[in-house]
């Protein structure tokens, strides 16, 4: 088995929550980032776990220190962050954002032996998926006539990562679709179910 590292990218601002709180640092039972750490650590593939923090997310900091590696970015934006972190670690990486409430280690165990190296692997939901929980997750892709949504999971070289050509794979599952982008999404998970109850799983 590949030895690889977990990247949780928790250095946003979190400002389509309109919430004076972080939106990692929100949750039902436990902030929702401390769950995704949990989950990383229950991966088999995963060695270690690095959450990228920023300066727009000292209370999300604040809760992983002590609990993971921190990698401090500019917080520039996801993208320039991800680059960032990625230049400054080693091997295969499963990158995670941290706004995932339902992510498990089973299902990172099917995304990391989705890794292929040299090649960036994208986790997909089908849009008619993602329509069905009632979410829309992500940036649209079209992959294969399929219109998808991009989750924000996907494994990568990080030595090769600029540059690298990109592959999908398209999972239909809650633990990948089910974020906390914005308020309605908090909504539909309803502060007082369960999202598992919720979703009917």
């Amino acid at each position: 088995m590949t030895a690889m590292t977990g990247l949780i990218m928790a250095g946003g601002r979190g400002s389509r929550m309109r919430s004076s709180r972080e939106k990692l640092t929100l949750g039902h039972r436990r902030p929702v980032v401390l769950g995704v750490a949990d989950a990383l650590g229950r991966c088999g593939a995963i060695t270690g776990v690095v959450a990228a923090v920023s300066p727009h997310a000292p209370q999300t900091r604040a809760l992983l220190e002590g609990t993971v590696s921190i990698l401090e970015t500019p917080g520039a934006g996801y993208s320039a962050d991800l680059a960032y972190a990625l230049e400054r670690l080693e091997g295969p990486v499963v990158v995670v954002p941290g706004d995932l409430p339902l992510l498990d280690g089973a299902i990172l165990d099917r995304v990391a032996a989705a890794y292929r190296p040299g090649w960036w692997t994208l986790l997909l939901v089908t849009e008619g998926y993602a329509s069905s929980l009632g979410l829309s997750p992500g940036i649209r892709i079209t992959h294969r006539s399929t219109p998808c949504r991009y989750t924000g999971v996907s494994v990568v070289d990080a030595g090769a990562a600029s540059g690298a050509p990109q592959r999908m794979m398209i999972i239909d599952d809650p633990r990948l679709a089910v974020n906390m982008n914005t308020i309605g999404d908090c909504a539909l998970l309803g502060a007082a179910h369960e999202p598992s109850e919720h979703l009917g799983l």
